[in-house]
């Protein structure tokens, strides 16, 4: 049986990976700082749990051992609850533990927690003008604060951890973006109106995406090959607005080239990558929650 290694095992999305995994067959070692809601839930669920601190590289490899794969989550995720140094030096240090644990243990896959941020967006001062829609892969770096530069940062790690192991290792960073479980969905659904063409909804191009189908993204990542680091966006295939998203992006980046259709709400953020590699299909929409 396959061992996957988790970290954030009980952060949100560590626990929707977790389900997955173990859904699918997987045995689990589930690590993180914080005990799971329901210590009971554990062994209920057959799978094991660590406390580790991954900043601690010593407790990230001695966890690990025995490991096939690692789904690596733990992070202080966003710049504003901690000192922008902290987020840098916690997320920094983790990935570069993570990846290094993985390496000297042989271990062939690895996916990491990337973020749409890696792009710079949600916490950049203002709104960036951006070359093109919708953004994809190839989309230029406009990040500026500690969390979004860590991210960019941390993928260009994996590309140092595959000059290392040519051949030997395949590295999926996730650009995971506004992460909503089913609750949260119809709230929004729910609500009088919903962030339009600017504020904060404009600087991470009106996008979300559904817990579940995030960590069926991750698991997919561990059981394809393609070799290599990648990176791909994963969010849904809708905005979180109610403009139409060309309309939307006429009003906020004029300047920037329509380089194929929106129609209707359509996301901003291609996400043809990882369905064409990944085989991923996102299907959920808030719309219906």
């Amino acid at each position: 049986m396959t061992t996957v290694f988790v970290t954030g095992a009980s952060g949100r999305a560590g626990q929707f990976i977790v389900k997955d995994l173990l859904k699918n067959g997987y045995d689990v070692v589930g690590v993180d700082l914080n005990s799971p809601n329901d210590s009971r839930q554990v062994r209920v669920l057959g799978y094991t749990f660590k406390f580790v601190d991954v900043t601690d590289f010593g407790q990230v490899l001695s966890a690990m051992k025995n490991c096939d794969a690692v789904i690596h989550m733990a992070a202080i995720t966003n710049p504003i609850i901690a000192p922008e140094h902290e987020v840098f030096r916690v997320n920094m240090t983790s990935n570069w533990n993570v990846l290094e644990a993985a390496e000297v243990h042989g271990i062939r896959k690895v996916v990491l927690a990337s973020s749409v941020n890696a792009v710079g967006a949600v916490f950049s001062k203002g709104i960036t003008p951006r070359p093109y829609f919708p953004i994809d892969e190839e989309h230029p770096t406009f990040a500026e604060d500690a969390y979004s530069v860590g991210k960019w940062i941390s993928e260009e790690l994996a590309d140092a951890f595959i000059r290392r192991r040519p051949g030997e290792v395949q590295i999926a960073s996730m650009r995971f973006h506004g992460l909503m479980d089913r609750e949260r969905q119809a709230a929004l659904n729910a609500a009088d109106e919903r962030q339009g063409a600017f504020g904060n909804n404009a600087k991470h191009f009106w996008g979300w995406t559904d817990f579940a189908e995030a960590a069926r993204a991750c698991v997919l990542a561990i059981e394809v090959e393609f070799g290599g680091h990648e990176a791909f966006f994963i969010n849904g295939e809708d905005t979180s607005a109610d403009e139409p998203t060309e309309e939307l992006i006429k009003k906020v980046y004029p300047e920037a080239e329509i380089r194929s259709p929106m129609p209707g709400n359509a996301t901003a953020i291609s996400v043809e990558k990882a369905k064409r590699i990944l085989g991923w299909e996102p299907k959920v929409t808030w719309r219906d929650a």
